[in-house]
């Protein structure tokens, strides 16, 4: 092309090529001094043309050394609109049409070409009829040949916003059919325009806002049919159909949705989420089975981490529509369902919809099933809340016997909250004899879990210690509460002496296992083990233990026991009363 051929002659000069500047002859006679001074202007008139066109040259050297840079060819473009040469523009992108292999392209898509194309014409030049046309050319006569279905989606797009702007509605419309309609060539990115989310999205549009009902029914069905829908369009398909009254077609999209995306797909909790509310607004408590059998399909695909929710929606709905026995029984599934990690949560508001519903005894089966089937440290707590309410019944010996079988649970270094709130019940609602039981119990506990170990973070080192009753203050309150003596010399546990003062001797790691075996041994309350052998003279002797215990105190006799009775004097006994044991008395005296 002449413009192109211009470049060519100045980047030659540019570059040192020629350009006609041969040496001149000083001895030639022809010239004037008016001559020379022309010639210098034109010089300078170059040079500076030269330079005013020098980043059009520059960009014509780098499309020479890669003729499919789509961004070069852009940047050629708005040189030329910079410059106001409009014409040039549209010409330069003509021609990268021409040059740039869709495969070959690099730095941009080829796709960008065309829309700058037909942006210069509609809004540069206003030529719209021009714009329409290469448009339809790219689209319809499939003039270029994309390597991707998305590039020649976007032209698609392009043509149809270009008669909304026009507003042209039908055009629009009918464009928008045809760019799904699997009609559009044989090339493989025509092939795949009908699976464009790009072009649905937009027929979508077009069809709810200037089609009819039927016809956005249609497209809806047409694309559930392809599988190209995602979880949005489904929701917008029901949406659409609801707020139209057509509540069954919408429940039956719903349907098409969540058997299109099941479960484990992310879109699933969404649909069904969205169904329920939608049939529940609708029918509410009217269609009671249908309903049922909606939540137990739902719940029999959810996965466990999903399905907290719906128990709760399905609760809800038994508590509001149903009977409490179903309310209680999904909770009940919801407990047995859901995750480790939410278990306490479920035991928890099931043990407080049985207590609204069915009275607080109730709840005693759940807090066994919950105890059985939760963690450690969640079951320990379960036995805490177990045993309040046992208290709350003034329940004691239940709350104890709570108490004593969650202690096995809860490590006092870990869990000392749980052994303070049983200091304190046995502190309020115990005597000396539980007290001792719950210190005997509590080092039996920590015998047991002497061999585990924590690091400091799960121990809560550092956290802020809650100063409660020592034992010795605990036994003292008890004692004169029950109006009775605190035995100083008493061991705390049964079965247990005054332990002696620690020698060197004693310091050995393998002395020290010993008497935590033989410690273990005498909190079990196992009165009949042998002391174990090697023991030293430190050992445990539960028999001399038993054998203090059983000694009985001597009986006075009778006659200091008189003496000491106020009101009661003494009186010989007639001879009479005794017969011939008195006669044989008196003889064996003599």
């Amino acid at each position: 092309s002449p413009p192109a051929a211009e470049d060519d002659d100045d980047l030659d000069i540019l570059l040192g090529d020629g350009g006609g500047g041969g040496s001149r002859d000083p001895s030639s006679n022809g010239e004037t001094a008016l001559g020379a001074s022309a010639d210098v202007e034109l010089a300078i008139s170059r040079a500076e043309h030269l330079t005013s066109r020098r980043p059009l040259l520059l960009n014509r050297v780098l499309l020479r050394q890669n003729p499919h840079n789509v961004g070069e060819w852009i940047r050629r473009s708005q040189l030329y609109l910079d410059l106001g040469e409009a014409d040039m523009a549209a010409s330069a992108l003509e021609e990268s049409l021409k040059a740039v292999s869709a495969r070959k392209s690099v730095n941009g898509s080829p796709c960008t070409l065309v829309l700058t194309l037909a942006d210069v014409l509609e809004n540069k030049r206003r030529d719209v009829v021009a714009a329409r046309a290469v448009l339809e050319r790219i689209c319809a006569g499939n003039e270029y040949e994309f390597a991707d279905a998305e590039d020649l989606a976007q032209c698609h797009a392009a043509r149809v916003e270009l008669e909304l702007r026009r507003e042209d509605w039908d055009a629009a419309l009918n464009l928008a059919r045809r760019a799904v309609s699997g009609k559009n060539g044989a090339s493989k990115a025509a092939r795949g325009l009908s699976r464009s989310l790009r072009l649905w999205n937009l027929l979508f549009d077009l069809e709810e806002s200037l089609g009819t009902v039927q016809t956005a029914k249609d497209a809806y069905d047409r694309a559930l049919e392809l599988k190209v829908s995602t979880p949005s369009h489904v929701l917008n398909y029901a949406s659409f159909l609801k707020d139209r009254k057509y509540f069954e077609e919408s429940f039956a999209a719903y349907e098409r949705g969540v058997g299109l995306f099941p479960f484990p797909h992310a879109g699933a909790t969404l649909l069904w989420k969205n169904y329920l509310a939608d049939f529940l607004e609708r029918y509410g408590g009217s269609k009671t089975p249908r309903t049922r059998e909606l939540f137990d399909r739902c719940l029999s695909e959810c996965p466990p981490e999903e399905s907290p929710e719906f128990y709760l929606l399905y609760g809800d709905y038994e508590e509001s529509h149903g009977l409490a026995k179903r309310a209680l029984s999904v909770y009940e599934r919801m407990c047995a369902a859901v995750p480790p990690s939410e278990k306490y949560a479920a035991y928890r508001l099931y043990v407080t919809k049985a207590i609204q519903h069915l009275g607080i005894p109730s709840a005693r089966p759940i807090y066994e099933s919950a105890i059985s089937a939760l963690e450690d440290g969640p079951a320990a707590r379960i036995c805490l809340e177990y045993a309040k309410m046992e208290t709350g019944l003034r329940e004691t010996d239940r709350a104890r016997t709570v108490l004593a079988y969650g202690a096995q649970l809860a490590d006092p270094r870990r869990d000392p909250d749980y052994w303070r709130a049983w200091h304190d019940f046995e502190v309020s609602h115990g005597n000396e004899e539980t007290f001792r039981e719950m210190l005997r119990v509590k080092r039996a506990v920590q015998a047991a879990f002497s061999t585990v170990n924590y690091n400091a973070a799960e121990m809560g080192a550092g956290g802020p210690r809650v100063e409660t009753l020592t034992e010795e203050a605990a036994m003292e309150m008890i004692a004169e509460r029950e109006d009775m003596a605190v035995e100083k010399d008493r061991p705390v546990v049964g079965g247990f002496v005054k332990g002696k003062k620690r020698t060197a001797g004693m310091a050995d790691l393998g002395e020290v296992e010993r008497r935590a075996a033989r410690l273990r041994e005498a909190t079990a309350g196992d009165e009949d083990a042998a002391p174990v052998s090697g023991a030293g003279d430190d050992e445990i002797d539960i028999d001399d233990i038993d054998g203090e215990e059983e000694e009985e105190e001597p009986v006075p006799p009778p006659s200091l026991v008189a003496k000491n009775v106020r009101g009661v004097s003494e009186k010989a006994i007639p001879a009479a009363v005794f017969g011939g044991l008195a006669a044989a008395s008196g003889d064996g005296e003599t």
